[in-house]
């Protein structure tokens, strides 16, 4: 028996449930947290990006503005990273996201950390999972991918070169923990909640935007911005809905439960990026 292996027991079982806090006021939309995920994920880097459907990305720098036809100094701007939202489904029967729910081969599943996987070996190219997701934070890959002079030397070892005909998408970096939960039961460290970690984009962060952590940790940094006055979550404003619109939306089985919160001072940011 080897004795690095970890066993899941009671007591170490995954209690945790990783989510994400992308404070907006701090965002300067530099592109480093969608650079830095490129590079960590194996992710092919076209010279031309004017060739949009070659383009394959986990992490998308959204530009909004106030009014389109606002003029300086008229106009705000604010930029939005967007990867998977990591969704929960609201059916205590089924509590899984649709994309989980309609993928026929079981290439994409939710974790007992409430990560939604991605296998890339499993995947028929259905696209299924694609056309259901309401974030369209799911990617295609259409062509080969290709790595070229010295990005090659540079591919990431932990992660998975993705083929032709298959989908794409964030998984929170989930080959980090792996990787120190490895070092950790190499050190003798069998409970699997005391390995911590941090997703690419957070860590690559120059201002400190992104927070990652445990949801259900009320003194992580992260649940506590979660239930920030400023926070909000791409269209999703169920708990703020009236009681008898609050009970119809909670009958869409499939209605997604995101994991990625956002906070924001300005109020026409909250309110352009809600659900209405």
């Amino acid at each position: 028996m080897n004795t690095n292996e970890t066993h899941v027991t009671q007591e170490n079982k995954m209690k945790r449930r990783w989510g994400m806090a992308i404070d907006l006021d701090k965002c300067t939309g530099c592109g480093q947290c969608s650079i830095a995920c490129a590079q960590e994920n194996n992710l092919p880097i076209f010279e031309d990006d004017s060739d949009q459907p070659k383009r394959v990305a986990y992490l998308e720098l959204m530009k909004v503005t106030n009014d389109r036809d606002a003029k300086y100094p008229n106009v705000e701007v604010t930029f939005i990273p967007k990867m998977c939202q990591q969704c929960e489904g609201n059916d205590p029967s089924n509590p899984k996201p649709p994309c989980v729910s309609v993928c026929p081969v079981v290439a994409t599943d939710v974790g007992d950390d409430g990560v939604v996987s991605q296998i890339w070996s499993r995947c028929i190219g259905c696209r299924y999972c694609q056309v259901s997701c309401p974030y369209e934070a799911r990617a295609f890959n259409w062509w080969k991918p290709r790595h070229e002079g010295s990005f090659k030397k540079s591919l990431n070892s932990d992660v998975s070169v993705m083929s032709r005909g298959t989908i794409v998408k964030c998984t929170f970096c989930s080959h980090i923990w792996k990787r120190e939960r490895d070092k950790a039961v190499a050190q003798g460290i069998t409970d699997i909640n005391a390995v911590l970690y941090t997703p690419t984009c957070a860590s690559s962060c120059p201002t400190g935007a992104i927070v990652f952590g445990d949801l259900n940790d009320p003194d992580s940094e992260v649940s506590k911005l979660s239930k920030d006055k400023r926070a909000f979550r791409l269209v999703h404003t169920i708990d703020e809905k009236p009681e008898d619109e609050k009970k119809r939306l909670m009958k869409l089985k499939d209605y997604p439960n995101p994991k990625v919160y956002y906070l924001s001072s300005r109020q026409w940011v909250r309110d352009m990026m809600r659900f209405k």
